[in-house]
């Protein structure tokens, strides 16, 4: 499957934020660029970025001369870049599908800029791998854009590589999972009557024999932030701080490790404890509501409310809570579609989505985030505290 590289992406992403490179001494001023995330198709121009320079009392001035840059992306070795730039004018030309940085140098500083490139037709799994229990049933999300002006398209799905295991409807992408296994390809095609593009994800279909069994996950964020990845996965129902007797959910999805060189983790928590399948609304979390000072009283061992949250370690950090889009309460949900008893506890499969503001942006539109993913992990119960 082809997907945008996340590990440069998410470190532009956080380089963005701070915006900009000092090259010579500190306290000197910064730079910015505007705006500071874009998107073309190929073959499409883009204007310059406006480039603005503040001083060191933050008072806008002239940047002076500016001198443009682009990632050096190549493939196989051989440069082939997803956009070029002209080191003068900054007219930036979309050459290939993929996310690539521009950068403005002035005043001894560089400033940063993410642009996205699509084909003419584009098509992204906004799940490429889905894990799920026999019986679960699920819809496989996509995303389809095309440039304005072009034919309609159709989309469809291969058929399945073994109707033992999982059947699919080519027309819908609805997915019925039967028997355990390896991963199982799916493929998803997009087609107009000038273009055709196809991507590959998988489906795992798994059970779990006890709670000592590994859960697992996959999930994509989509934004400032690009991230397709899976990894381990936990849930709990546990109890809250402040009212005995009374039991709230977590679900912790989790890649690498805190004293590692990466680590990131998706948890999603709800008021009130998980003891069957149904669909559980995630609210808006706001950061003040999330402070570290808050401890085992906060939101975490005593949620105010249902909500979700992503971070990651990489470059100086990102964290980004669950957040509502026009106003409404809700910003997206959870469905746990089996639950079953099994050694120690329970097992339960399911799929989230959810819309999430970074914390540093969490005023900027810019800082919104969507995030898609799907599960399978052991329930365990905690009823005499909050975590282990």
């Amino acid at each position: 499957m082809s997907r945008l590289p996340f590990a440069p992406l998410l470190l532009a992403g956080t380089a963005l934020v701070g915006g900009c490179f000092d090259l010579s001494s500190p306290n000197t001023g910064s730079l910015r660029l505007s705006p500071i995330l874009d998107s073309m198709f190929v073959g499409d121009t883009l204007s310059p970025r406006t480039v603005t320079f503040y001083d060191a009392n933050g008072t806008p001035q002239s940047p002076g001369v500016v001198k443009w840059h682009i990632t050096l992306d190549s493939v196989g070795g051989v440069p082939n870049p997803v956009a070029t730039i002209d080191s003068v004018t900054g007219k930036i030309v979309g050459r290939r599908r993929g996310a690539t940085v521009v950068y403005a140098e002035a005043q001894h500083q560089l400033a940063p800029a993410l642009i996205t490139v699509s084909s003419r037709l584009d098509l992204t799994l906004l799940l490429d791998t889905v894990f799920v229990m026999p019986s679960d049933t699920i819809t496989l999300p996509l995303a389809i854009v095309q440039q304005p002006g072009s034919p309609p398209y159709t989309y469809w799905f291969s058929p399945t590589p073994d109707s033992a295991r999982y059947t699919i409807d080519t027309a819908t992408g609805l997915v019925t999972a039967f028997q355990p296994g390896v991963a199982l390809a799916y493929i998803a095609h997009a087609a107009t009557s000038q273009d055709t593009v196809a991507d590959t994800g998988a489906v795992v279909v798994m059970t779990l024999s006890s709670t000592s069994a590994g859960g697992r996950f996959f999930a994509s964020v989509l934004g400032i932030s690009i991230r397709h990845t899976g990894g381990s996965a936990s849930a709990v129902n546990f109890r809250r701080t402040t009212t005995p007797g009374r039991l709230a959910f977590r679900l912790v999805d989790s890649i690498g490790s805190s004293t590692g060189p990466l680590f990131e983790r998706l948890m999603i928590t709800l008021a009130d404890s998980v003891v069957g399948v149904g669909r559980f609304d995630i609210d808006t979390l706001s950061p003040d509501e999330a402070t570290p000072g808050a401890g085992a009283l906060g939101a975490v061992c005593n949620p105010p409310r249902s909500w979700g949250l992503w971070s990651s370690s990489a470059g100086s950090g990102i964290v980004a809570f669950s957040h509502s889009l026009f106003s409404v309460p809700s910003s997206g949900e959870i469905s746990v579609t089996q639950y079953h008893l099994i050694p120690g506890g329970y097992v339960i499969s399911g799929r989230y989505t959810f819309t999430a503001q970074r914390r540093d942006l969490y005023t900027d539109d810019l800082g919104l985030l969507t995030i898609h993913g799907s599960f399978v992990t052991p329930l365990v119960t905690y009823s005499t505290s909050c975590e282990p």
